[in-house]
C-alpha cells in the first residue's frame, strides 16, 4: 500500500511543465490557527503556525508546529488532584503542485513529522503535594496527495487523501485533510479544515497571509 501510495504521488512528474501560478493558485504563505484535537479522550485546544515556500512554479516547501493541551483538576475537601497533557507536533516536508485546469491542480506532499507527548500529574492533600511529569515521541514520514481549487476567486478548497508512518511500534495510518478558505484580498484569507485520521479529529480556524 506504502508503494502504491508513492506511486501515486510521483505519477504527476511528467507533467511537471505545466506551471500552476497562472490559474492564481499560490503555494507561498504564513497561517496562524487556532486548534483543536479530538482523540481517545484527549480534547487538546492550543494554536499552530504553518508556511510555504514556492521556489519555483511546481515545487515548495512547507513546514507547521502546534501545540494543544487538555486538563482535568478533581478536589474533594482538603484533597485535589491536576492532571495536564500536552501535545507538540511539527512537519517539514516538500510538495509538488501541476495544473488539471484553469482552476485547479494536483498537488502531492511528503514531510517528515515528529510528534510530541508530556504530562503533568499533580496530587495534593492539604499542603502536601506530590508532582510526576512525563514525556515521550514518535518521529517518521507523512505522504498526502490530493486536489486544490479555486471554487470561486474568493473561495479556494483542497481534499487530500494521506498516510502517515512513525517509529516505535507505530501501525501506519490513513487519513483525509478538507480544507476551505475566504480570501478578501491578494493577501489576507480566513482558513478552516479538518484533519480526520483513525481514533483522531484536528480542527483549525485561522488566519492566512499569501504572497
Amino acid at each position: 500500500m506504502k508503494k502504491t501510495l508513492i506511486a501515486l504521488a510521483l505519477a504527476a512528474a511528467p507533467f511537471a511543465s505545466f506551471a500552476s501560478e497562472s490559474n492564481g493558485i499560490g503555494y507561498t504563505n504564513v497561517q496562524l490557527d487556532g486548534v483543536y484535537e479530538d482523540s481517545a479522550g484527549f480534547y487538546g485546544k492550543g494554536a499552530g503556525i504553518s508556511g510555504s515556500y514556492a521556489f519555483t512554479d511546481n515545487f515548495f516547501v512547507t513546514g507547521s508546529y502546534s501545540r494543544t493541551r487538555d486538563s482535568d483538576s478533581w478536589q474533594s475537601g482538603k484533597w485535589y488532584d491536576r492532571e495536564r497533557l500536552t501535545n507538540k507536533n511539527w512537519t517539514l516536508g516538500v510538495g509538488f503542485n501541476t495544473s488539471i485546469g484553469t482552476r485547479a491542480d494536483w498537488v502531492s506532499q511528503l514531510a517528515y513529522a515528529r510528534h510530541g507527548v508530556s504530562s503533568n500529574y499533580k496530587s495534593c492533600y492539604a499542603n502536601t503535594c506530590y508532582a510526576d511529569n512525563d514525556s515521550d515521541h514518535v518521529s517518521g514520514y507523512n505522504l498526502s496527495t490530493g486536489v486544490r481549487g479555486r471554487v470561486t476567486d474568493q473561495l479556494t478548497a483542497n481534499a487530500y487523501l494521506g498516510y502517515e508512518d512513525y517509529s516505535h511500534h507505530y501501525d501506519g495510518n490513513f487519513y483525509a485533510d478538507f480544507d476551505m478558505g475566504y480570501s478578501f484580498n491578494k493577501t489576507w484569507s480566513i482558513e478552516t479544515g479538518v484533519r480526520l485520521a483513525e481514533g483522531m479529529e484536528t480542527w483549525n480556524l485561522g488566519a492566512r497571509a499569501s504572497f
